[in-house]
């Protein structure tokens, strides 16, 4: 080989490689793009589980409600019914003494220190964990492969008391005004999510109980509160 030649060959093999600062560049920008879109993908499958958990519990809440509009709807039918009932013995109950809570008078606030007897029928059936929609509705279970279906949408409890006025008056089952508290307590099929709902239903024009409204002053509607979960609406 000629010598020059060998010299600059040898200068090209002895000189130091020099990297791009481009180098490497590529390698980065797909990681961050693959992370980007991982963050993203997770975020997309966090809302949607999210969603549907509220969309369940929406659900189990507007089930429960129906069902305790169930309870109050029974308990005015019968009161309504052709079957007079003495609203005494009902407010005395005695047909469920386990779960009656009859009010022994007020607290400091005013208010019943207790729910109510369990409503019962002129038969002595006790409105308590009553299934709602009864059998006769035919609801079926349909199929659990494509259309899964409870055959209730829960179960309501009904209470009844003497109105808070007369209450204060230390009538706890003396009832004099014809007017009195329905209390029903719906629980849907899962057991947990539950609605309170109380209504006064006192003597209407015909006379049969219908619900009495009243919209002025704190403590003026407190023989027509609705208890939802706990939260009193006026």
């Amino acid at each position: 080989m000629n010598p020059r030649r060998r010299a600059f060959h040898s200068l090209q093999l002895a000189r130091p490689l020099v990297r791009s600062p481009d180098r490497g560049a590529a390698l980065i920008t797909v990681m961050l793009v693959m992370f980007t879109l991982l963050g993203l993908g997770m975020t997309a499958m966090w809302m949607t589980s999210g969603s549907l958990q509220i969309s369940a519990i929406t659900n189990m809440r507007n089930q429960a409600l129906y069902v305790a509009e169930a309870g109050i709807e029974a308990a005015r039918g019968d009161l309504n019914g052709a079957t007079s009932r003495v609203l005494d013995d009902l407010l005395k109950g005695g047909k469920d003494p386990t779960f009656d809570n009859i009010p022994t008078g007020v607290d400091a606030n005013g208010q019943p220190n207790g729910i109510g007897a369990v409503y019962f029928y002129a038969n002595n059936a006790r409105l308590r964990d009553v299934a709602f929609p009864p059998a006769s509705f035919q609801r079926g279970a349909g199929s659990t492969a494509e259309a899964p279906q409870s055959t209730t949408m829960g179960t309501y409890t009904v209470w009844i008391r003497n109105d808070t006025n007369e209450l204060r008056q230390g009538k706890l089952i003396d009832d004099d005004n014809n007017s009195v508290v329905i209390r029903s307590r719906g629980v849907a099929v899962d057991g947990r999510t539950e609605v309170v709902l109380e209504v006064t239903l006192g003597a209407g024009v015909n006379p049969p109980l219908v619900p009495t409204l009243c919209n002025a002053g704190k403590n003026a509607c407190d023989e027509n509160n609705s208890t939802i979960s706990g939260i009193f609406v006026q």
